[in-house]
């Protein structure tokens, strides 16, 4: 598919009420595509909305079922639900809240891909995946959040192998930090909601990257939007890290 032909696509995004998902839901409704947003917290937007948990593979199938019945196919998955746990220092880590980021940020994106891929089969389509530059490098602080998005790596490149020769690509992007509500809030958080302490923290944020500024939203669908056309019809298996050129 072109950009022009995405118009006329059929658009799964999970995640799709709020953050980056949010901005997708949006993105792809004004480019005139059939947009599916499963989550389980509607938003109200003009998009199909589907109740769905990715925790629960029940869920998960059932919400890929009520695609199938309104729209014959999916031609591009977004596999966009995730979660941001606080920090933890590794011999604080509560193992609890890993398993839950785990469940959520890997195997329900495991869960989705499983689901979606038999309605992509013919003649194909492309799956994005929000992975995270914390799919390559480490953070002390968030031992689980790096686990699972190390995790959806793999996921890319095993799942890129077997649905490749049913003309599946699949693909991911890396953000870095990138200035959405959430991560805002989680900044202020951290610095006792002071706000000084915040914008701070941002500019060494953006100070650490080649850009010498942070990733916009806008540039993390532009990724998306470029991996899930046919202007990448020959990639497959990668990760494209949206990050400002993290040093």
């Amino acid at each position: 598919m072109t950009n022009s032909e995405l118009s006329e696509s059929t658009v799964v995004i999970t995640g799709g009420s709020s953050g980056i998902g949010a901005a997708l839901v949006d993105f792809y409704l004004a480019r005139g595509s059939r947009v599916f947003s499963l989550d389980l917290n509607p938003s109200g937007s003009r998009a199909s909305e589907i109740d769905c948990d990715v925790r629960d593979a029940n869920s998960v199938s059932s919400a890929m079922a009520k695609v199938r019945n309104d729209s014959a196919r999916i031609d591009v998955l977004i596999a966009n639900a995730g979660v941001v746990p606080y920090w933890q220092s590794t011999e604080n880590i509560d193992l609890e809240d890993f398993a839950r980021v785990i469940e959520i940020n890997l195997i329900g994106v495991a869960a989705t891909l499983k689901y979606a891929a038999p309605a992509m089969r013919s003649p194909g389509g492309s799956i994005v995946i929000t992975g995270s530059i914390n799919s390559w490098k480490g953070d002390p602080n968030l031992a689980s959040y790096v686990a699972s998005k190390h995790g959806v790596l793999g996921l890319i490149k095993s799942a890129a192998l077997d649905l490749g020769p049913k003309g599946i690509r699949v693909n991911g992007v890396g953000p870095g930090p990138v200035a959405t509500d959430a991560l805002r809030n989680r900044i202020l958080s951290r610095n006792e909601n002071d706000h000084d302490k915040a914008d701070a923290y941002f500019e060494r944020l953006a100070q650490g990257t080649a850009l010498k500024r942070i990733a916009t939203v806008e540039e993390v669908i532009h990724a998306i939007d470029f991996l899930a056309s046919q202007l990448s019809s020959g990639i497959t298996g990668e990760l494209i890290n949206v990050d400002g050129g993290v040093l």
